[in-house]
């Protein structure tokens, strides 16, 4: 229980906040919606900016290993991420993307 109590409960990377507790994101002090995959693509990101992170990691990670389905899944929830978010996500192509610092 120690240990859980030294989780960081709040993620934050420029002018965006994440709460992990309440799940709950803020842009420049601004409510954003996301989905529940968008959200976790998101924390994806944040917790390795600057990482190259190929659609199949993505999937594997935020999808789970039991997903069934194309990985342009993943380009269309980046894609709403950045519409929402503003985040600079490069795609390289024929690889996958990276959060830019």
């Amino acid at each position: 229980l120690a240990r859980a109590d030294r989780q960081p409960k709040q993620l934050i990377y420029r002018d965006i906040a994440v709460d992990l507790e309440s799940r709950s994101v803020t842009k420049g002090g601004e409510m954003v919606t996301l989905k529940n995959m968008e959200y976790e693509l998101l924390l994806t990101f944040l917790r390795h900016p600057g990482v190259v992170m190929t659609r199949e990691d993505l999937l594997h990670q935020v999808w789970g290993d039991e997903f069934i389905g194309e990985t342009r899944t993943v380009d269309v929830h980046v894609a709403q991420l950045r519409k929402k978010t503003g985040l600079t996500i490069a795609s390289l192509p024929k690889i996958g993307y990276r959060l830019e610092d």
